[in-house]
C-alpha cells in the first residue's frame, strides 16, 4: 500500500520528512468531493517517475498507461526534456495524443482532443538569452552546462545514445547545467541569475536555468484549456520527484512523490497526496492505479 501524508517539510539534506498519516476513508471523502461532476487529467514528469533514470524503462508503467488510455483520461508529459524528446517519447506510449509541456513549462506543445487547435507556446526567455547571460558570469563560478559538454559530454552526464542525446541538445528556452563549484555559492550564483531575469532549479540529474517559466503555469494554462472545451471542471493528478515538479503538485489537486532510488523523497505533498514506496516506473504504476482505485469507489 501507499503511504497517505499529511503537509510534510524538508529536512537540511531535502529528504522528506513525512507527517502524520491520514486515514484511507478522510482522503476517500476528498477524493469524491474533489471528482463530482469533474473530469481528471494526470500530468507526470518523466524520468525518475514514468521512466527509470537508470535505464529509461517504462514498461513497469505499460498496465497504468494502458488503463488511462482505456479510461480516456488525457496524460500530459511535463518534464525538462526537449519538444523532441517528449514528442519521441509520447509516440511510444499507448495513450491518446495530448499537450506536452517541454523544458519545464517554457513550451507547451497544444495537440489532441479537447485543448484546441494544434500550437505551439512559449513562456519566458530564449535560450540564447539564458546562455549569453550564463557566458556573462562563468569566469566568476565553476559550472558546465549542455552547451559546454556538447554531444559527448551530454552522452556521458546522462547515458543516452546519440540519437537521444541529440534531441536532449534542441533546447529552445532551458539550459541544464552541472555545478561544480562550492554548493556554498550556490547563492550568490543564483542571485546573479536572478538580476538577469533568470531563476535556477534543481531536476533529477541537473540544475535547470530558465526564464520565468514552471511546470505549474504551464499545467494551469492546460487545465483552463481542457475545462473551457469541456465546459466542466478539471481535476488534477500531478506526479513528481523532485523540486522542479513541486510549482506543478502544488497546483494539482492529489499530488503524487516518487521516491529516488536510494528511497529519499525531494518533493512536499498535501493532505491529498500520495507517496509511493517504489522509485521510478514501477512506483508510477502503483500511485496511479491506487489512486484510481480510491476514486472508484468513492464516485
Amino acid at each position: 500500500m501507499l503511504s497517505v501524508t499529511g503537509y510534510s517539510t524538508y529536512c537540511d539534506c531535502h529528504t522528506l520528512e513525512r507527517g502524520h498519516n491520514f486515514s484511507s476513508s478522510f482522503i476517500a471523502s476528498l477524493i469524491s468531493m474533489t471528482m463530482k461532476s469533474a473530469r481528471l487529467l494526470i500530468f507526470t514528469d518523466v524520468d525518475g517517475c514514468l521512466i527509470n533514470k537508470h535505464d529509461y524503462a517504462f514498461h513497469d508503467a505499460v498496465p497504468a498507461l494502458e488503463e488511462i488510455d482505456q479510461r480516456g483520461i488525457p496524460l500530459i508529459l511535463a518534464s525538462s526534456k526537449t519538444a523532441s524528446e517528449l514528442t519521441e517519447l509520447s509516440a511510444q506510449l499507448p495513450n491518446v495524443a495530448a499537450p506536452l509541456i517541454c523544458e519545464n513549462g517554457s513550451t507547451t506543445l497544444w495537440r489532441g482532443p479537447h485543448f484546441g487547435k494544434a500550437r505551439t507556446t512559449t513562456i519566458g526567455i530564449r535560450r540564447s538569452e539564458v546562455l549569453s547571460s550564463l557566458r556573462q558570469i562563468k569566469g566568476d563560478f565553476r559550472f558546465r552546462s549542455f552547451d559546454d559538454l556538447q554531444l559527448e559530454g551530454i552522452m556521458h552526464h546522462t547515458g543516452l545514445p546519440r540519437e537521444a542525446a541529440l534531441r536532449a541538445m534542441e533546447r529552445s528556452g532551458t539550459e541544464p547545467l552541472i555545478w561544480e563549484d562550492d554548493k556554498n555559492r550556490l547563492t550568490d550564483f543564483q542571485e546573479r541569475l536572478r538580476a538577469n531575469g533568470l531563476n535556477m532549479t534543481r531536476g533529477g540529474r541537473f540544475w535547470h536555468v530558465a526564464g520565468h517559466a514552471t511546470k505549474g503555469a504551464a499545467m494551469s494554462e492546460v487545465v483552463d484549456a481542457f475545462a473551457a472545451d469541456q465546459t466542466v471542471d478539471a481535476c488534477s493528478i500531478a506526479v513528481g520527484d523532485s523540486p522542479i515538479d513541486q510549482s506543478m503538485l502544488d497546483q494539482s489537486d492529489f499530488p503524487v512523490g516518487i521516491p529516488a532510488p536510494d528511497g529519499s523523497s525531494h518533493v512536499v505533498v498535501g493532505p491529498t497526496g500520495l507517496f509511493s514506496d517504489l522509485p521510478g516506473a514501477a512506483g508510477w504504476a502503483q500511485a496511479i492505479r491506487e489512486l484510481l482505485e480510491r476514486i472508484d469507489g468513492n464516485t
